[in-house]
């Protein structure tokens, strides 16, 4: 890759290109004309400058216009550059761009990647790095298309009827548009068909995390209508209790998006839906102070005439934003769960069961191994593949304050749903957790960020239930001082009987410290409670129980992450351990390592990211073939290849960086790179870091060259990207390693 091209670009110099469609685009900062419909957006986080078209009037105020389906001409083009207009191109015509919009860089590189691999070298644009553009040419007709994925990004292909600023000066940087890989005259552009533009959403939803399905525009929907209507009364006190606030609805469209919701759900109310909406429009504020002019009657009932069926959302999503936004005024889970009675029969309070002990006397099954002559043994089970085994007890160790707990509702939350849990297949099941030191109100803000990075509807959630025990008597069994016997408590019991009736195929204890009551470095006590109390508790049920619980300090300094005695480690058939990587303890990276399992390898390590309320995969070990009755999970990229793209994703935003690979020198590039990107950094030791640039290094990927000059015109050297270069994906013939 060469040094950014800092485009001195004109409208004449672009028409000399090849590039005919040109539009005039409003620089940000200036004045907008009262008249123009832009005006109230000024200040807001709506504000069009800076990506609108539209032109300069006599008055000094700048106003958009009807760009579409204006013809530009070259008497346009000094006008327009008198005026100071920053430089848009019409999309369609043979011309598209593909637009990453994501501000996580971990992301914004694996587009550059499967872009390069799928299309090849195009040139690019950024502006709010690590945004990014790209620019082709297409074989005929497409409609705009786009792919949501992660917290609100998006990669959208802009054809017709749209538009995409080529110079300027980028609205929320104040910095230069630039053009990595250079612009090309038109007739130069790599062609495509509309098709493999299609096929490359598709690869990136494969590998993009929280994708949803594409969204073509002016497609037919597939979505029931009758499954989006809401009662009136109910939708109206939600949207009632959703604020309409500039922080809330950041954007024209999710304020028009929640209309389409309100209009999906209110199908068979048409006035009523008007109304709540036109109510609703019409209390918009920011920083708390009404919006002037705000919403006016006329537009709210101009756009309110847009919104046309079929609709892809209605009631769930308007509840769902309600919860979010307004948790103590209403609350989903009033809609579908009744209120728990107080009887013995309730589901969380059943009749006590009389106290038993580990000593009770159970027959002897004598097994004559002849009998299995000719018989097969069924394959091993998983609940996590090759992580969690099915019907054992596993452990899950971390320090306090690492994400133990939120780890253990996101992996609840993809098994009650049937998604991949961290990119590991994952066999759907009904889950019942039990938390013994958080209160609903922290389960549920819990839930909806791990709902919005899956991209999951609580409506969804039918096979999860949660246990809140905060500040209650949670001990699952105590030891008698006369005669030893280890004798279950009736929460034991009531969690039993629970779970039957839920038919949970997992029980998720948080915490071991809050259920066991027994001396934790005490062998013979470990012991019996693991396969006693733990066990017992997965047999009774026939479930796999997961329980929570944290290090000591020998665990922590050792790195094994163990607690107490052995005895915990050895009782169960697998053991987890969340930490932070070495080093970067402050950080939001974590390391999932596989401590032992008795049916699957050891050592085997997950590099995840925290990333507001839920985890995020980033690279780790390849998920085992799929068995029957898992979840499919996408490919996992390894933890070499995820150095390799953290590398490639620095270099090309620094491509005149002074590099050195001697480990002496001030300018020695892992330092560098660690310095100008510390959290994109954090997961990899510097043997990794070194390896990644060697592999680059070897396959052409990046090379070493001359990127600029010291003040005494000595030449400094560095790195630069060679996109067509860049590996492709392993296959499943050659599947990646976890380390190199």
């Amino acid at each position: 890759m060469n040094a950014p091209i800092i485009m001195p670009l004109t409208f004449e110099a672009l028409w000399q290109l090849g590039y005919r469609n040109l539009l005039p685009i409003i620089p940000p900062k200036v004045e907008i004309s009262e008249h123009s419909t832009l005006f109230k957006r000024i200040d807001t986080t709506q504000d069009g400058r800076g990506k609108t078209p539209g032109v300069c009037g006599t008055d000094g105020k700048w106003r958009s216009f009807d760009w579409i389906k204006h013809e530009t001409t070259l008497d346009d083009l000094a006008r327009w550059q008198r005026m100071g207009a920053s430089i848009g191109v019409k999309m369609g015509f043979g011309l598209a761009f593909i637009d990453a919009d994501t501000l996580n860089k971990t992301h914004a590189g694996l587009i550059l990647t499967i872009t390069a691999q799928k299309l090849g070298k195009l040139p690019c644009r950024i502006g709010n790095y690590p945004k990014a553009g790209y620019l082709c040419r297409i074989t005929g007709p497409m409609k705009y298309v786009r792919l949501d994925f992660g917290d609100n990004e998006r990669v959208e292909i802009l054809t017709e009827g749209r538009q995409a600023v080529f110079a300027g000066l980028h609205p929320k940087t104040d910095k230069i548009y630039t053009w990595p890989f250079p612009l090309v005259p038109f007739n130069q552009l790599p062609v495509f068909t509309p098709q493999q533009l299609v096929d490359l959403l598709n690869e990136l939803r494969s590998i993009l995390p929280a994708a949803k399905p594409i969204v073509t525009e002016g497609a037919t929907t597939t979505v029931d209508q009758k499954s989006l209507k809401g009662d009136l009364e109910t939708v109206r006190k939600a949207v009632t209790a959703t604020p309409n606030t500039s922080e809330a609805f950041s954007t024209r469209e999710s304020w028009r998006d929640f209309g389409y919701a309100i209009k999906g759900a209110l199908q068979d109310h048409p006035e009523e839906a008007f109304e709540i909406f036109s109510e609703w429009s019409a209390r918009w504020t920011e920083n708390g102070k009404p919006v002037e002019p705000g919403n006016t009657p006329d537009y709210i009932e101009a756009e309110w005439k847009r919104f046309k069926p079929p609709f892809r959302v209605g009631a769930s999503k308007i509840y769902e934003l309600a919860e979010q936004h307004a948790p103590k005024d209403f609350r989903r889970v009033d809609l579908w769960f009744d209120e728990v009675p107080d009887e013995p029969q309730s589901l969380f309070a059943p009749p006590l069961a009389p106290a038993t002990t580990a000593r009770e006397v159970e027959p002897l099954i004598i097994i004559d191994p002849t009998a299995w002559s000719g018989q097969q043994a069924r394959p091993r089970e998983w609940i996590v593949d090759g992580w969690m085994p099915k019907d054992e007890v596993t452990l899950l160790y971390g320090d306090g304050g690492v994400g133990k707990s939120l780890l253990a509702m996101q992996f609840a939350t993809c098994a009650a749903t049937g998604r991949p849990w961290l990119g590991q297949a994952t066999q759907p099941s009904r889950v019942m957790g039990f938390f013994c030191e958080d209160s609903e109100d922290e389960l549920l803000r819990r839930q909806i960020d791990i709902n919005r990075a899956l991209g999951v509807d609580f409506t969804e959630l039918t096979g999860l239930r949660f246990i809140c025990r905060k500040h209650s008597d949670n001990v699952f069994a105590l030891w008698d001082r006369q005669t030893g016997a280890l004798k279950l408590q009736p929460v034991w019991h009531q969690l039993v009987a629970a779970a039957k009736e839920f038919d949970a195929g997992v029980v998720i204890v948080d915490t071991i410290a809050d259920v066991y009551a027994g001396s934790e470095i005490d062998r013979v006590q470990v012991n019996a409670f693991v396969k006693g109390v733990l066990g017992r508790l997965g047999k009774e049920i026939g479930a796999t129980v997961l329980a929570l619980g944290h290090p000591s300090v020998a665990g922590k300094q050792s790195g094994e992450g163990t607690s107490g005695s052995t005895a915990w480690n050895n009782a169960v058939r697998s053991r987890l351990y969340l930490k932070h990587p070495k080093g970067a303890e402050g950080g939001n990276t974590r390391v999932l390592e596989g401590r032992k399992s008795n049916y699957g390898p050891k050592g085997s390590q997950l590099i995840v990211r925290y990333n507001r309320g839920a985890f995020e995969m980033l690279a780790g070990s390849q998920p085992a073939a799929q068995r029957d009755g898992t979840a499919a999970a996408p490919e996992v990229v390894s933890i070499g290849e995820a150095a390799e793209r953290a590398v490639v994703s620095v270099l090309m935003a620094y491509p005149n960086e002074r590099l050195s690979m001697a480990s002496n020198s001030q300018y020695y590039a892992v330092k560098v790179l660690r310095g100008l990107d510390p959290e994109g950094f954090a997961p990899f030791p510097d043997d990794k870091v070194v390896a990644a640039i060697r592999n680059l290094e070897r396959r052409e990927a990046i090379r070493e060259q001359r990127v600029g000059s010291t003040e005494h015109g000595r030449a400094v050297h560095g790195y630069v990207v060679v996109p067509e270069k860049i590996a492709p994906p392993p296959t499943a013939e050659q599947p990646a390693a976890v380390f190199d």
